[in-house]
């Protein structure tokens, strides 16, 4: 690890059969990974414990904060969770709108739900419901959606499938306040899609191993590895005055300090 004339005052991560290995074994790593997550999802699934009462419990929490009432669950409305879900595995879309142009809309109409408001938010990729809470409440427009005072009821789905070739988890919160008397009919429109927080989520049968986050992981000690080497090379390189005629130390210590702070802040997860 330590510069010194037996490894040319270079430590030896920094040499070429280091780095060669380090490759080697990252690509395998990769390789083991996937082979594990294709022989079946008790070993490693994509889907969590998220449960469709946390949430439903973590929203009223976020409600009952603001001094608003908690909503009830209604299951004409876990129904239009449901079907959104199937819909959108089905006809593998990932949208408030399906690509043949059904709305939010038709499914609560589908369910025979009739409303005064409505609302949906959507969810995917997340390990738990407080992630998934969080989110959306770090999101101005699902956080709008959540605490609006008009909404009563909600319904909620957490359904695992297959959309566009990835094993994935959605979570479709549905709210709604029931039509009554000759009230006209008000539809709060579906928020913009934005990023959420990211995590890949694990079968709920199965350990709770993330695919992602272990690659992460794994990444992220590597990277630290050779940073500190590159830092321990450069201070080396600066008390002993040793003289290179190659070795761009600041610009591979940029390079790799620049790739260790985007895998940190890298996540995973998308709402609607």
């Amino acid at each position: 690890m330590v510069p010194q004339p037996a490894n040319h005052h270079r430590a030896k991560i920094l040499h070429e059969p280091s780095l060669s290995f380090i490759l080697f074994f990252f690509l395998s790593f990769q390789l083991i990974l996937s082979w594990l997550g294709g022989i079946g999802p008790a070993v490693l699934g994509f889907a969590s414990n998220i449960t469709a009462s946390q949430v439903v419990e973590l929203t009223n929490q976020e409600r009952n904060q603001e001094g608003l009432s908690s909503l009830m669950v209604n299951e004409k409305l876990n129904e239009v969770a449901r079907e959104k879900a199937a819909d959108m595995f089905a006809f593998n879309y990932w949208a408030h709108v399906s690509p043949s142009g059904r709305d939010p809309w038709s499914f609560f109409k589908g369910a025979d739900y009739d409303y005064v408001y409505a609302g949906e938010n959507l969810a995917r990729d997340f390990t738990d419901s407080e992630s998934v809470v969080k989110a959306w409440m770090n999101s101005p427009t699902h956080r709008d959606n959540i605490l609006n005072k008009n909404y009563s009821e909600i319904g909620l789905a957490v359904v695992n499938g297959t959309l566009k070739g990835v094993e994935t988890t959605l979570v479709v919160q549905v709210l709604g306040s029931p039509a009554k008397g000759n009230l006209l009919a008000k539809v709060v429109p579906p928020v913009r899609a934005s990023l959420g927080e990211s995590n890949w989520v694990a079968n709920n049968n199965s350990p709770k191993i993330s695919p992602f986050w272990l690659t992460k992981t794994v990444v992220i000690f590597i990277l630290g590895m050779i940073l500190g080497a590159l830092l321990v090379d450069l201070l080396f390189v600066s008390q002993k005055r040793v003289i290179r005629l190659s070795g761009k130390n600041w610009a591979h210590l940029v390079f790799i300090g620049t790739l260790f702070l985007v895998t940190l802040l890298t996540t995973q997860g998308a709402i609607l």
